[in-house]
């Protein structure tokens, strides 16, 4: 569950390069390994006609592509994707062939590339790029004399460019210290009108296919609508207006609307007309997917899907090194937690989209037990400190509880059942308390169980993902500090007070967990631009964040091992 609005208002691009992690204190190599959650495939492309028929999957990488764009004549693919290390935009034919790094070929600096969208003639890709000039600038590349035009310079964050009908207009987002606006400006580089003058976000702007209209994103209240407006920016109007979910990315042709929705519970491509009317779900019921964008002619729709998405349980040292992959499958692993002696692992899996359990193995792989084997879902196990006990959420019919079981997996039973979703459990160092995570009208707030008295007291409010200090001294929690522009790790005392924020990042830090020895803490950092999940550690008092596990795809929940 995610904390807060969209953030407004974004400072440097959080993919600017940390120290290396090799140059951490030696003692962090007394540390142990991390265990964390490797996801693959998780963002692939498909191609399928607009009935849904004739699905084609046009990439197959580890590392996540997004934000595809289908070449005029149909042949041709546009994409961003980090499986250089770095999101680049890559052009490709739609069998697959004919790869080509246009990011390379435009010898752009290391940064991000993306979300590239075709000339109407299919001779020229504008995408956003860090050209150097101190922000994202849309660029034009032409295939042709491969020479690559920086469009609109200046330091601000210029995003998601998309050509007019006539090739004569590009329209975009620009981003500043109130938001970000819908832009236009010709397409070389002159007449440059602000569309948009709302504060938050407006954002992720299509054409309709006459040019007269533009669709964008934006949020009139707690969640984001499409909304429609003249090509001068008058007329403005809501045409989803859904409170209850969140309504984003689209893609405009003679078919309709293409567009991203949460209102079925997972992000999924829908289609409408151009008035909001006739809603139908284009994605598979349960599918995660996004991104869509039209064939000029709308008969075809392109796509990022999860579909094929799996997940496993890794170890890797925080210096990137002694990696093993411990489970492998058609699956998805998750949430691992070390067993005090360092021996074991317990983490959840999800064989079925209604089944997820809790399971254990040893540090090796070995000796798989299931423990739940129950109705309902259960996940985010946590060892109790003697690692007799393990606590766990378990979801049945409606609501999220903390339960507690015996290490073997008897005697479940339940720790908490005041409000409707707690998650994160996080033991006292000593056994007699559990923190966790606690919605109590429509806000996220840490909370601390007695054990011994069972009382519950919240100790910080709009917090998640609570982790107990080894010394007991402290929760860290993800959460936002006085300068916070996202989500960062914080820290609390068990009594509510001395909240600190820990790191300063212009992207989402989560899922915090201690070292060992309570000097550092390990955290998943979801990066703005590509939505790349990396794993990330700090030193507890704060100071240079630096990157733990640097693989291409991405990393999630990860658990520090107990010194042995």
């Amino acid at each position: 569950m995610r904390l807060g609005a969209p953030i407004a208002a974004l400072a440097a691009v959080a993919f600017a390069l940390a120290a290396p992690a090799s140059s951490a204190p030696e003692r962090l190599a007394r540390n142990g390994l991390i265990a964390y959650t490797n996801e693959v495939h998780a963002a692939e492309l498909y191609l399928a006609n607009a009935d849904g028929s004739g699905l084609t999957r046009l990439t197959d990488d580890e590392a996540p592509s997004r934000w595809p764009s289908l070449s005029p004549d149909g042949a041709k693919v546009a994409f961003a994707s980090n499986r250089e290390g770095a999101w680049n935009v890559y052009v490709e034919n739609v069998d697959g062939s004919g790869l080509k790094n246009v990011s390379a070929d435009a010898q752009l600096p290391f940064g991000f590339d993306g979300y590239p969208d075709w000339s109407p003639d299919g001779t020229k890709l504008a995408f956003t790029a860090n050209a150097g000039q101190g922000g994202l600038d849309v660029v034009v590349y032409e295939f042709r004399t491969g020479v690559l035009k920086v469009v609109t310079g200046g330091r601000a964050d210029d995003i998601r460019p998309r050509w007019s009908p006539d090739g004569t207009k590009i329209a975009y987002a620009q981003g500043d210290e109130t938001g970000f606006h819908v832009c236009v400006v010709n397409a070389d580089g002159s007449g440059f009108r602000q569309l948009t003058n709302a504060q938050g976000w407006q954002f992720e702007p299509t054409w309709s296919p006459d040019g007269t209209k533009i669709a964008y994103t934006t949020w009139p209240n707690q969640t984001s609508d499409i909304f429609v407006m003249n090509a001068d920016g008058s007329g403005a109007h809501d045409i989803t207006n859904t409170p209850r979910a969140q309504d984003t990315q689209a893609s405009w042709s003679s078919a309709g609307i293409a567009f991203r929705s949460t209102r079925d519970g997972v992000d999924g491509v829908y289609v409408m007309q151009a008035d909001g009317s006739d809603v139908r779900r284009f994605s598979a019921k349960g599918e995660f997917e996004g991104d869509p964008n039209w064939s000029r002619d709308g008969r075809r729709l392109v796509f990022m899907s999860g579909r094929e998405a799996r997940s496993s349980i890794a170890v890797s040292a925080p210096d990137d090194t002694q990696f093993r992959q411990l489970t492998n499958g058609p699956w998805f692993d998750s949430d691992p937690s070390w067993a005090p002696n360092g021996r074991r692992l317990a983490f959840t899996r999800n064989t079925a989209r209604t089944v997820s359990d809790i399971y254990v193995m040893s540090s090796v792989g070995s000796s798989l037990r299931n423990l739940t084997r129950r109705r309902g879902l259960s996940w985010s196990p946590a060892w109790s400190p003697d690692g007799k006990r393990i606590a766990f959420v378990h979801f049945e019919g409606f609501g999220a509880q903390i339960w507690v079981m015996n290490a073997n997996g008897t005697k479940k039973r339940p720790l908490t059942s005041t409000g409707s979703w707690n998650v994160h459990p996080t033991w006292s160092p000593d056994g007699k308390r559990v923190a966790y995570a606690g919605t109590r009208g429509g806000e996220d707030d840490v909370y601390v169980l007695d054990l011994r008295t069972h009382r519950e007291r919240r100790v910080t409010r709009n917090a998640e993902s609570p982790s107990w200090s080894p010394d007991g001294r402290w929760i860290a929690f993800s959460g936002y500090g006085p300068d916070s522009i996202a989500t960062d790790v914080c820290k609390v005392r068990p009594d509510g007070s001395g909240r600190t924020q820990v790191t300063h990042s212009a992207s989402d830090n989560r899922s915090p967990s201690w070292s060992p020895d309570g000097t550092s803490i390990v955290y998943e950092q979801d990066q703005f631009w590509g939505h790349d999940t990396d794993i990330w550690y700090v030193s507890a008092n704060g100071g240079p964040e630096r990157q733990a596990v640097s693989f291409n795809w991405p990393q999630f929940t990860p658990s520090w091992q107990p010194l042995r």
